[in-house]
């Protein structure tokens, strides 16, 4: 059993968050998962690693399923907001962002663990559920400033196109381990747009 970490003070009622708690605990979240897979990852595991009580925790996130999110997703950086005024550019940025949090992060190396359990754990669907919902808004905005810009039809199913783009990531991210290099994201990008019906303003 490893050592616990750092003992973090308790938060009394009424106190303002600790940011300084939330990174001790999501840090000490990261060792139990790595070290003990899902069926390791308890509150009381968490708690114990961190050195605080479990209702310290259950402040920040309601249920495990939102605290093995987080740790998984915050391990990497979030991508940053795009507009290159082309939106070819945009995503090929965006997609470049996203493969590059599945390879060589530990982000990418607890995903899968995460994707696994919300198939069978609908509060972890849920999560998995809005954390996507929220990440793909960069990308739905980008789209939506191609309509206006005349980029792509007005009637543009949006949402379908966000699935095309994302989905040759988490095939090869999650389950076939093939490489994707930048030329490749390029490509699928141009297929997509294509198929979108895309004409550059530009």
């Amino acid at each position: 059993m490893s050592p616990p970490g750092p003992t973090i003070p308790e938060r009394r009622p009424g106190r303002p968050r600790d940011a300084r708690a939330d990174e001790v605990i999501l840090a000490a979240a990261g060792d139990v998962l790595a070290a003990c897979g899902l069926a390791g990852f308890t509150v009381d595991a968490v708690a114990s690693k961190a050195g605080v009580g479990k209702a310290t925790i259950y402040r920040r996130w309601p249920t495990r399923a939102h605290l093995l999110l987080e740790t998984a997703v915050l391990a990497a950086p979030e991508m940053p907001e795009v507009d290159t005024g082309s939106l070819r550019e945009d995503l090929v940025l965006i997609m470049q962002g996203l493969r590059d949090k599945f390879v060589g992060t530990r982000a990418g190396r607890l995903l899968p663990a995460v994707m696994a359990e919300g198939a069978i754990n609908p509060e972890m669907r849920e999560a998995v559920a809005g954390y996507v919902r929220a990440r793909r808004q960069g990308t739905s905005d980008s789209l939506q400033r191609a309509i206006d810009r005349g980029e792509l039809p007005a009637d543009t199913d949006a949402e379908l196109l966000l699935d095309l783009l994302g989905g040759p990531v988490f095939m090869r991210g999650l389950f076939t381990g093939s490489p994707i290099d930048d030329a490749l994201v390029a490509r699928w990008v141009d297929i997509v747009l294509t198929g979108a019906g895309y004409h550059p303003t530009a």
